[in-house]
């Protein structure tokens, strides 16, 4: 995977999740989307990085 499809897929996930947990802010649910959106977040940010889990291209 090339480093930039990394950043934008977690990027594309946490504004969705973000999205999701804005519906339903103070439901277990919501909070789950919010913190898998961090998540999503430091992914993105660690393949910027070059801390990302797998080897990307660049």
């Amino acid at each position: 995977m090339k480093r930039s499809e990394a950043i934008q897929f977690h990027t594309e996930e946490a504004t969705t999740l973000d999205r999701t947990a804005a519906l339903a802010p103070n439901s277990p649910g919501g909070r789950q989307c919010a913190e898998l959106a961090n998540d999503h977040r430091a992914m993105a940010d660690a393949a910027r990085l070059g801390d990302y889990p797998e080897d990307l291209e660049d």
